[in-house]
């Protein structure tokens, strides 16, 4: 396994830091831009960057998200439609990114650090 753009893409809004520094664009084929802590903007091959996510273990877990404990929750679908369902499914999908969950499994592949493993050596870590 690789990391490729479909492994970032869908965390892009959600200001997701790196190994070297916030990523701030994807460019194309294999070339992302990241802004860096003093403001400046490095641009850089994929293969040379990794992400920083939570684990899926972390979901069980009171989690620490821009300054605000949370723990993350599954909603309940209300209703039978097909648009509850769908609704119900976008808003966790969308959490789970928003939160920078590893989805893709990245972190097992090596291809991304574990966001804990920062906060064991810091004390703390600010996802944005």
């Amino acid at each position: 396994m690789k990391l490729e753009l479909k492994h970032l893409a869908l965390y892009l809004p959600y200001g997701l830091k790196t190994d070297k520094g916030l990523l701030w664009a994807l460019c194309c084929a294999d070339v992302v831009k990241c802004k860096m802590d003093n403001g400046e903007i490095v641009k850089g091959e994929l293969a040379g960057i990794k992400p920083i996510l939570r684990p899926l273990s972390d979901l069980t877990k009171e989690i620490d998200v821009n300054g605000e404990k949370h723990q993350m929750w599954l909603l309940v679908p209300h209703g039978n439609s097909i648009n509850d369902v769908f609704s119900w499914q976008y808003k966790n999908i969308k959490t789970l990114f928003e939160w920078h969950f590893d989805v893709f499994g990245l972190i097992e592949n090596g291809l991304a650090i574990d966001i804990n493993s920062l906060v064991e050596l810091n004390g703390s870590f600010n996802s944005h």
